[in-house]
């Protein structure tokens, strides 16, 4: 039988468990040592009761992996059952379908045992900087192309460190000190996590997180439902056809099936394109956290992440499509495609609930560049770089410009990427007019210039989209500006490629602006000027999109003439 808490104790656990999610995420940070982890915060943090129970996330995760984490506990208890872990034991597991999608996403587990018997989990899931096979692989076939896979394993026994796995690993990656360092990372990280809930327990008397976990998944399910309940009831069908196309030259598609019921919905993507022989496939776990999302995001965002809120959404995907592929598809730049099952579903929100519905977004999806080679020292090094477009507008609001949506990860700091990659950045700046003119505007894009200072050739991998079709506007608003790779004066990527730098040479990087929302010609007069004075807009921009006549002193004069 359930021990049910008063309110008062719930809430105070609750956001103690909140809390250690945190200082796990924290601990992370302070001592990973690629910059895609420590910088970036591309990782997720979570803790589990013993049955594998989701019940609590750190505040900064990304929507993928921490959509992912509700299941890979469960799935590591299929591999290692609770009677057989014991004090010591740390699991490892990077398998695409277990996990997060892609071979770089590596989750380590603890468990966490109080008074002799185990008490739960502290996971935490991290980007790393290389997992070996092709760099970048942009144009994989299979995920054995992808780097090494780890299937559920004890990275250490009882204490003891699995160096068998360890050698294994170093001797399959590139720059092996930093992806052990994040290894090492996430251990200590996980450790501070077991010493807070064994903390917690000890504080309050508690035996075990089961009844704690029950009762607080429930609870945030149950704020999820009044959450939907907001949304009129009825059904809509939305898709997105994407720029990629197939073996066949068709124009790869996710279609989805949106049914609004009274405080749940169910999502059919029956219609989504067969999966392809390319690495943009997105497994089943990333389909759910990318489903997921779009709702909390418009509803309920301060909504506490846990197994509860996972609940009131339900989905149906064909297996074999690319948003539920059959092993052994590639699956590398997974957010090139998945990210575009949030644009689906604002679009079927749109149909249902045009108030809260966004944009399509200059942000879809991730763009990550990645350079490789022997530096100046003789050693090698391998870096990233990320940065992002323009947000899609809102209704009764403008969209943000250069953020990374919906992935929630920091762009690349410049001082820190020159620290790293035997690169200059030349220049990176906001691109103007990109942002979608309507009433209110898209998020402009922005634009990097990087110099490559290197004495011999740097390999690079360049992940972008909307390359060749923009961001679409709302209700008459314009899209916007389409995305550029360029490597020199050679033609502009057709879509993401791999390619050599040499010394002296430029690259280019434009990210794409997010589409309008609303007629451009009833935008408010003043936000034009204001967009004018920060240099958002140009006065040709501003005399081509929105119609005024712009004086020199920048000030808007009268609108042009009909002609």
């Amino acid at each position: 039988m359930t021990h049910a808490f008063d309110a008062i104790r719930l809430q105070v656990m609750w956001s103690r468990l909140i809390s250690v999610a945190d200082e796990i995420a924290t601990t992370l940070e302070r001592t990973a040592f690629s910059l895609i982890v420590r910088d970036n915060q591309d990782y997720a943090c979570a803790l589990y009761d013993a049955r594998g129970t989701m019940l609590a996330q750190s505040s900064q995760c990304t929507p993928g992996q921490a959509g992912s984490t509700p299941t890979v506990i469960r799935e590591m208890l299929d591999t290692y059952p609770a009677e057989t872990l014991e004090d010591g034991d740390i699991l490892i597991c990077n398998d695409p379908w277990v996990g997060a999608g892609h071979a770089p996403d590596v989750f380590v587990a603890t468990p966490i045992f109080h008074r002799g018997r185990l008490a739960g989990f502290a996971c935490t899931c991290a980007h790393h900087a290389d997992m070996g096979g092709r760099l970048g692989a942009t144009d994989a076939r299979e995920v054995y192309e992808e780097g090494v896979i780890i299937p559920v394993s004890k990275l250490w026994r009882a204490g003891e460190r699995n160096d068998e796995l360890y050698r294994l690993l170093a001797r399959n990656v590139r720059m092996s000190e930093k992806v052990l360092g994040d290894i090492s990372a996430q251990i200590a990280a996980n450790r501070v996590g077991a010493k807070g809930i064994v903390a917690l327990m000890e504080d309050f008397g508690l035996e075990q997180l089961e009844d704690l976990a029950t009762q607080i998944c429930d609870a945030t399910e149950g704020m999820f439902r009044k959450a939907l309940s907001r949304l009129p009831l009825g059904e809509a069908h939305s898709e997105v056809f994407h720029e990629i196309t197939d073996d066949k030259g068709a124009r790869l598609k996710i279609a989805v099936t949106l049914q609004v019921r009274e405080g749940a919905v169910h999502l059919d993507f029956t219609g989504t394109s067969a999966q392809v022989a390319m690495p943009i496939n997105a497994v089943l776990n990333i389909t759910r956290a990318y489903s997921v999302f779009p709702f909390i995001a418009t509803l309920c965002p301060d909504l506490p992440m846990n197994a509860g809120a996972f609940r009131p959404v339900v989905l149906s995907v064909p297996e074999g499509t690319v948003l539920n592929p059959t092993f052994p598809a590639p699956g590398m730049y997974r957010s090139l495609l998945s990210y575009f099952t949030v644009e689906a579903l604002m679009g079927a929100i749109y149909q249902v609930a045009p108030e809260l519905a966004m944009a399509p977004s200059g942000t879809y999806p991730l763009w990550t560049e990645k350079f490789s080679g022997t530096g100046p020292d003789g050693r090698e090094f391998l870096s990233h770089y990320n940065a992002q477009g323009g947000q899609g507008a809102f209704r009764d609001r403008d969209g943000n410009s250069a953020v990374v949506f919906p992935g929630n990860i920091a762009t690349t700091s410049v001082e820190l990427f020159e620290l790293e990659a035997p690169f200059r950045v030349v220049s990176r700046e906001l691109r103007p007019d990109t942002g979608g003119a309507g009433k209110f505007r898209g998020g402009l894009g922005q634009e990097t210039v990087m110099e490559c200072l290197n004495d011999t050739p740097v390999q690079v991998a360049f992940s972008g989209g909307r390359l060749v079709e923009p961001a679409m506007g709302r209700e008459g608003a314009l899209p916007g500006a389409a995305g550029v790779i360029q490597i020199r004066d050679d033609a502009p990527f057709a879509r993401s490629g791999r390619g050599v730098m040499e010394k002296g040479d430029l690259c280019r990087f434009a990210q794409p602006g997010g589409g309008g929302f609303g007629d451009p010609a009833e935008r408010d007069a003043a936000l034009i000027a204001r967009d004018l004075r920060l240099g958002y807009v140009t006065p040709e921009g501003a005399a081509r999109d929105y119609g005024v006549q712009v004086e020199e002193d920048g000030q808007i004069s009268r609108p042009l003439a009909a002609e």
